[in-house]
């Protein structure tokens, strides 16, 4: 009888394929990846990753639509006042409402720069939190 039936025929309740050196031989007609055996490291990791995909409760719902809301009024106070503004006479009312022009360059490179800083401050906290975990176990 070849090897490769006598493989075939020995890995048919099997579950896993049959291995010959590097090389996977036929697989049985009755074979489930599904049921395959799994190391528990990897197990763990879609078990995690299944209990991180929960739905979203009523809280995190209305603090999405919140953020949502601020966002989109942000947006269109800023695309107000940096879009339509400059095309609107000096003297209008709505000018009162808005702040001086200059101040439409300076508030967003602000903001950028302190959340670079921010994330800046972040990455080396958590840098220099790994290099005293690091040296703790040498």
């Amino acid at each position: 009888m070849p090897l490769r039936n006598y493989i075939s025929r020995y890995a048919k309740g099997r579950r896993c394929l049959p291995v010959s050196g590097d090389v996977v031989l036929d697989r049985p007609k009755d074979y489930d990846s599904r049921r395959a055996p799994r190391p528990k490291a990897r197990r763990a990791r879609i078990r995690n990753r299944m209990r991180l995909a929960a739905p979203a409760t009523g809280t995190d719902q209305v603090v999405g639509l919140g953020l949502v809301a601020v966002s989109l009024i942000i947006f269109t106070y800023y695309t107000v006042w940096v879009i339509l503004l400059p095309f609107i006479d000096s003297q209008h009312v709505i000018h009162k409402y808005f702040l001086p022009q200059a101040y439409a360059i300076a508030i967003p490179l602000a903001a950028g720069l302190l959340l670079l800083l921010f994330v800046g401050v972040f990455i080396t906290y958590v840098m220099l939190k790994n290099q005293k975990v690091t040296k703790k176990a040498q």
